[in-house]
């Protein structure tokens, strides 16, 4: 399992990732994997948004290789570096203190992405 936090403006206002690797394969010499990632709010405020970047490891060859996350832009020029944020439901009622999501992708290689998570919003 691989899980990271990212802290708001103040510690208060958290987020945490956490990664399981679900299956592995090869296709023509070639390893791809399936992460399913959970995000948790262990802050005190609820988070309507965040957008969650992926900074290594995000090898995804097409848009539906991701899955409950959605791109900041609507097509993105570079899909390993695209931005992305929370999917529209979670927008609308927020993520409450203690409450997850999952999100997941499948990656050419073995290894879990790195994301960076920032622009959090704390109100509708």
């Amino acid at each position: 399992m691989f899980s990271f936090a990212v802290y708001g403006e103040n510690q208060a206002m958290q987020l945490t990732i956490s990664q399981m690797k679900n299956s592995t394969w090869t296709d023509q010499d070639i390893s791809y994997s399936i992460y399913v990632a959970t995000v948790i709010n262990t802050g005190t405020s609820m988070v309507y948004d965040a957008t969650i970047t992926p900074e290594s490891n995000f090898n995804i060859q097409r848009r539906s290789d991701l899955w409950k996350l959605d791109f900041v832009e609507a097509i993105p020029k570079d899909l390993q570096h695209a931005k992305l944020h929370f999917p529209q439901y979670i927008s609308q009622i927020g993520l409450a203190f203690n409450t997850t999501f999952t999100f997941g992708y499948i990656t050419k290689g073995s290894e879990p992405a790195i994301f960076s998570i920032t622009d959090l919003v704390y109100t509708k």
